[in-house]
């Protein structure tokens, strides 16, 4: 199983270390979330594409966009509503420019999070998360499985977007139109399949259990 889509490379990008990746994504998607100003994101975005280019990966800036459109499509549509029908009521012109606003947040958040993804091996990601998961183990994380799943949940993003995707063509197939409640359905479903697929495949594996790993840690202490 392809958790993660690894591009090799030998950038500047590539070489940089993992806890200054780590922190790029982070002062930038916080930026994108508490600081949401058009001139803000766009400078944003620009730099996002600008460690595109040095990565020589240019072309999987859009990559998010190409994927998971369906979701930030859908966002900016809840936006849009709640600044309509919401408390202060705005023109459905004037709505526009915030919903787009989001959008593009959440985009060069995303963008800047797989640009962590595409330029990092899995196995250096995953000690990585170890490592940092390691420090909560006194009150009961368990570093790789929480390692794995955050890996997992990164990957899901585009695979739900994918899911919007085809189950709208099936739609439109069969003459019916595309709406929310006919989607929301067999996603779910596809979402719940997927997920267990994906559990039955770590545990093939070898994913630990926490709990058989607790009591075997219990057990070899009270020995």
């Amino acid at each position: 199983m392809n958790l993660l889509d690894y591009r090799p490379g030998t950038s500047p990008v590539h070489r940089a270390p993992l806890w200054t990746k780590y922190l790029v994504v982070l002062v930038l998607s916080a930026v994108l979330v508490f600081w949401r100003q058009p001139v803000v994101i766009a400078v944003i975005l620009a730099a996002v594409f600008a460690l595109y280019w040095v990565a020589g990966l240019p072309r999987e800036f859009l990559a998010p966009w190409r994927r998971g459109w369906p979701l930030l499509v859908f966002a900016g549509l809840a936006r849009w509503i709640s600044a309509v029908w919401g408390a202060a009521a705005v023109p459905p012109a004037e709505a526009l420019g915030p919903a787009a606003v989001v959008v593009a947040a959440i985009f060069g958040a995303l963008a800047a999070a797989r640009l962590l993804v595409v330029t990092t091996p899995g196995t250096e990601l995953l000690d990585g998360m170890e490592r940092f998961f390691g420090a909560l183990r006194p009150i009961g994380v368990h570093p790789q499985s929480a390692a794995l799943a955050v890996n997992v949940m990164i990957r899901s993003i585009p695979w739900v977007g994918a899911a919007v995707r085809h189950n709208g063509e099936a739609l439109a197939s069969r003459g019916l139109r595309r709406g929310p409640v006919r989607l929301m359905g067999p996603v779910l479903v596809a979402a719940v399949g997927h997920a267990r697929a994906t559990g039955e495949a770590l545990a093939a594996r070898g994913l630990p259990d926490d709990g058989e790993e607790t009591h075997a840690g219990r057990e070899t202490h009270a020995g």
